[in-house]
């Protein structure tokens, strides 16, 4: 007895549609998603209480000031960009010993980090914060 073979296709799977689930699935986990910004979390940070100061051995000092509208400036001149002037600054005078940054307490930290990211890659990372010192509340 003789059996026919029947001829089968080779079986295949459309990756179209796949494809497009997926990327469906990707745009929708993106727009769904929230994302806390860092400006907008609430954190109550602790006061500086005790400090140590700066040895007078640093001779040459630069100083950075931010101010609460996020204005920086550069030995008391504004700056528009930070690395060009710290590039220029650099150019004219020897490297400083040390840089002081000193933040208005209402500074966001975007701003004061922008500085820190801005001296990091001038390569000057003897960085010292200047504070005031905590007032004592008399009763």
């Amino acid at each position: 007895m003789k059996f026919r073979r029947s001829h089968t296709e080779p079986v295949s799977l459309n990756m179209t549609p796949l494809i497009d689930v997926v990327f469906l699935l990707l745009i929708f986990f993106m727009v769904s998603t929230t994302f806390d910004r860092p400006s907008e979390l609430k954190l109550q940070l602790p006061e500086v209480t005790n400090g140590s100061e700066i040895p007078a051995s640093a001779q040459s000092v630069m100083l950075i000031s931010i101010k609460d509208n996020g204005q920086v400036f550069l030995n008391e001149n504004a700056v528009t960009y930070l690395p060009d002037a710290l590039d220029a600054y650099q150019d004219e005078q020897a490297r400083p010993d040390l840089v002081r940054v000193m933040a208005d307490e209402r500074a966001l930290h975007r701003d004061v980090s922008g500085v820190l990211d801005a001296l990091s890659g001038a390569g000057l990372t003897n960085i010292s914060f200047q504070t005031l010192a905590a007032r004592t509340h008399s009763k």
